[in-house]
């Protein structure tokens, strides 16, 4: 559809999709609408819409509806920022829309977009509308969705778990069996969120990018698991500052024991144990590897921030000695949670288990919110120690443009990670590591379908230690999705946060 076209048609149609009561029967054709659903799916950026369902009363009364009675205003992709402009994207040209009627529910297909609206220049969101001059009964905006629908998440358990003086929400995706019963012995990824979404609802982070689901996406039959961190963001200077070291790995201590209790109870196989994160997730997810390098068997860290020594900002050090910094602090000391003494301990970092656990660090070398220096140091400095198992991409931005991402947004490095799968991609290299000799398996395919088939509302598996509120405080995380363009372009220091 023409743009010209939409704004005529939003111009029109709009006040009488606003003053239109759901479900109100039109005085001149009868047809009333019954549900919407909206089928949607975590993208890249944000959640993405694939297809609606409207419920009609009659599907008589519509038999000429085609494609063309619709169009859609404010559908955007979830990456932010168009490579060809270097503005923010705008409406889509071709709507993609195709429908099909079944008995009384149209089956609207159209080409996926950003289910949170599209962003004004001032950052507020711009719903979507989709509209029908034909039949105005058939507009609808996302305040008129009876149902959402998610892939993979519809299918995520949700809890808290309550350890090392904390409780944080969690979401745990575990494969099934045909009859709906939970796989057991499966491999397990930890995804650490970024600092956009610390202090933040775990529905919001669970669909701020791919972190949980990409991995069942591509035809892994694995676990996953996400931990909300409800502390304030650690990002920038906690390297200079113990009390924040000592509660990232307070989260991280927490996290090992809901990680040993799932290995106990069967679900997970011990020996298949992975971490990754991006950010001040892969920042986390170092010292995580510093904690308990003998719970994992790979990692991945991407576009990591600095919680172990200064990198970020640091004029006064050479890179030679950032290097040196990051061997100091890899024979060093992390904290753990002490039982006895009810509190965090200091304890030596087991350098030796450290060399030897397989860590391949990604990055975009033009990331302006984490400088590539903090992943090559790393890597430097564990092969220095005497590591030979690890690896170091480093994407130029023509490579990241491959997969839409633009200068601005260069920190997103993670969608490389999670998009990929394979032969020689971290995520292919990720599933082959092991504490244990095994056959290697072949690389997926990613299915048609989703892979999960029965809802994950019963049976809860893991014995949740006790019943808090929610900690931290309330923060929309959509509404962070595109400010790191702001921190990249300059003046807005503050909107790094979101990816950080």
């Amino acid at each position: 559809m023409k743009k010209l076209k939409k704004l005529f048609l939003t111009a029109i149609t709009l006040s009488m999709t606003l003053g239109l009561s759901f479900g109100s029967v039109s005085a001149t054709t009868g047809l009333e609408v019954q549900s919407i659903v909206a089928n949607t799916f975590v993208g890249d950026g944000q959640r993405e819409v694939s297809s609606f369902e409207i419920e009609v009363n009659d599907a008589s009364l519509i038999a000429d509806l085609t494609a063309d009675d619709f169009d859609i205003t404010n559908n955007v992709s979830s990456i932010p920022y168009d490579l060809t402009t270097g503005e923010m994207v705008t409406d889509y040209v071709d709507d993609g829309i195709s429908i099909a009627i079944e008995d009384n529910t149209i089956v609207m297909n159209v080409k996926s977009f950003d289910y949170t609206g599209k962003y004004n220049a001032d950052f507020t969101k711009n719903p979507w509308q989709i509209t029908c001059e034909k039949y105005p009964e058939l507009s609808f905006n996302k305040d008129n969705v009876t149902e959402l629908k998610t892939r993979t998440l519809d299918n995520v358990i949700r809890g808290e778990y309550t350890y090392a003086g904390l409780t944080r929400e969690y979401a745990l995706y575990l494969p099934k069996n045909s009859n709906g019963s939970y796989k057991t012995d499966v491999p397990l990824v930890v995804w650490n969120h970024g600092g956009g979404e610390y202090a933040g609802e775990i529905e919001n982070t669970l669909v701020a990018n791919r972190g949980l689901t990409a991995w069942v996406e591509a035809g892994y039959e694995t676990a996953v698991l996400e931990v909300q961190i409800s502390n304030e963001n650690y990002s920038y200077g906690a390297a200079f500052d113990e009390s924040k070291k000592k509660l990232i790995d307070q989260n991280n201590a927490l996290q090992a024991d809901l990680i040993k209790q799932l290995i106990n109870d069967g679900y997970v196989d011990a020996n298949r144990v992975y971490v990754t994160g991006a950010s001040s997730g892969g920042g986390a997810t170092m010292r995580f590897a510093m904690q308990y390098p003998e719970l994992f068997a790979g990692a991945i860290a991407c576009c990591s921030m600095d919680p172990i020594v200064w990198v970020h900002y640091n004029y006064q050090d050479s890179y030679e000695q950032i290097v040196a910094n990051f061997e100091n602090a890899f024979q060093g000391n992390v904290y753990t949670w002490d039982e006895s003494q009810g509190q965090m301990v200091e304890k030596a970092v087991d350098t030796q288990s450290l060399i030897n656990l397989p860590i391949y660090f990604t990055h975009a070398e033009n990331d302006t919110t984490c400088s590539v220096t903090s992943s090559k140091a790393m890597y430097e400095a564990l092969n220095n120690l005497g590591a030979k198992n690890n690896h170091l991409t480093v994407w130029s931005d023509s490579e990241m443009a491959e997969d839409g991402i633009a200068p601005q947004i260069l920190h997103w490095s993670w969608v490389k990670v999670l998009n990929h799968n394979e032969e020689g991609s971290p995520m292919n290299w990720l599933f082959k590591q092991s504490k244990e000799v095994t056959e290697v398996p072949e690389t997926p395919t990613v299915p048609e379908t989703p892979v999960v088939d029965v809802p994950a509302d019963q049976n809860q598996p893991v014995d949740q230690k006790a019943t808090a509120v929610k900690t931290g405080d309330s923060s929309n995380s959509e509404i962070f999705v595109c400010l790191a363009g702001l921190a990249i372009l300059g003046g807005y220091l503050s909107t790094r946060k979101r990816f950080e």
